[in-house]
């Protein structure tokens, strides 16, 4: 892949090269997202947290007399996709790229963003060597490591002392949180058992089976919602009764596995019942525009646009205005760190009766 990279690459510092921008009076914004396929309810949140932001900016008058177009694209969660996608926004000189919804595919934008020069923000994109040694790449998420350190910390607070640990080995997000998890656990004291699986994994009974046996009563699963739903499924089926905690790829789990995720608990950056003025601005208005309540992704996604907005407001070199961004958000603040990663408080959040309800906010 990394070898296929090196070509896409060098093709596209020609492509980028003889490309034109087609209006020099607007803003254009590259935003390549699952819109289909397996991460398609990330991706479309994403993208309608950034269309509510521009309709709002244009409403207003665009930015610096600029009008903000969007030019999305679906990846299919696919990382073929991704490239090819990010090879057509570089010959239409987008300035800015917004995307993607997973680490994975978040990873292989920011090698091609960076070497192309061109600014991009990830949503949601968690894994650390997104942002790592590439100053065009900025993101609006915690990291993998910072929700797995606050989540050990957190079930400490909790009371925790032994713990289970599902952990998805075929996904840079699952194995990143875990990883930190584990180490902040044993530091805290509390005792961690893991099982691991793979992508490919849909019988997970025999594992939950064992938990049941060793009379396990905590569960971490840092994995995405459509996995947690199946474990969650089978944990039943089995007999198995525990507490369960996650990290924001469960977000999503209350629309489509409500009943079977009832009092879990997992890390967040957005609540619907958050009593922010701001966050409920927002909610008032998304509901209006799509007559749905907003997952944290269309949030996370609003926000960098938002972002995007107030750097681009700066004047001069966009990249270096990014950079400088101290912003309150409807997620949290955000100051980036050497890395151009934000340190934000979590928002614990349990499912109850099909809906999030903030427990806390935890962390820095």
């Amino acid at each position: 892949m990394k070898k296929f990279l090196s070509l896409v690459i060098a093709l596209l510092l020609t492509l980028t090269s003889c490309g034109s921008k087609s209006n020099n009076n607007e803003i254009l914004v590259g935003v390549p997202e699952p819109l289909t396929g397996e991460y398609a309810q990330y991706g479309n949140s994403i993208k309608e947290g950034i269309e509510l932001k521009i309709a709002e900016i244009n409403e207003k008058g665009g930015i610096n007399g600029k009008k903000v177009k969007a030019i999305y694209q679906d990846t299919k969660g696919d990382v073929q996709e991704v490239v090819n996608i990010f090879k057509q926004m570089a010959n239409q000189k987008v300035d800015v790229v917004i995307g993607e919804a997973i680490s994975a595919n978040s990873s292989a934008l920011a090698e091609l963003a960076q070497k192309a020069k061109i600014p991009m923000i990830t949503p949601a994109g968690t894994a650390m060597d997104i942002t790592k040694d590439r100053d065009y790449v900025f993101r609006t998420t915690f990291t993998d490591p910072y929700q797995g350190e606050v989540l050990a910390k957190y079930l400490k607070k909790e009371g925790a002392t032994n713990v289970a640990l599902l952990t998805n080995n075929g996904s840079d997000y699952s194995v990143g949180v875990a990883n930190s998890f584990k180490a902040t656990a044993s530091k805290e004291g509390v005792s961690v058992t893991e099982e691991c699986y793979t992508n490919s994994d849909k019988d997970f009974k025999s594992v939950l089976t064992k938990l049941k046996n060793m009379g396990v009563k905590t569960i971490v699963i840092p994995d995405y919602y459509n996995t947690i739903g199946l474990i969650l499924s089978q944990a039943k089926e089995v007999g198995l009764e525990a507490q369960y905690y996650g990290a924001d790829g469960w977000d999503g789990i209350q629309d489509s596995f409500a009943k079977l995720a009832d009092g879990a608990v997992f890390s967040s950056q957005f609540t619907s019942d958050d009593t922010s003025p701001a966050v409920q601005e927002f909610i008032k208005n998304y509901k209006k525009k799509f007559n749905k309540e907003p997952l944290i992704f269309a949030a996370l996604g609003y926000d960098a646009m938002t972002t995007v907005e107030n750097a681009i407001k700066q004047g001069g070199n966009l990249k270096d205005a990014l950079a400088k961004t101290d912003l309150e958000l409807l997620t949290g603040h955000i100051k980036y760190d050497e890395n151009r990663n934000p340190k934000k408080k979590v928002s614990f959040v349990q499912i109850k009766d099909g809906k999030q309800v903030l427990k806390e906010k935890f962390g820095d």
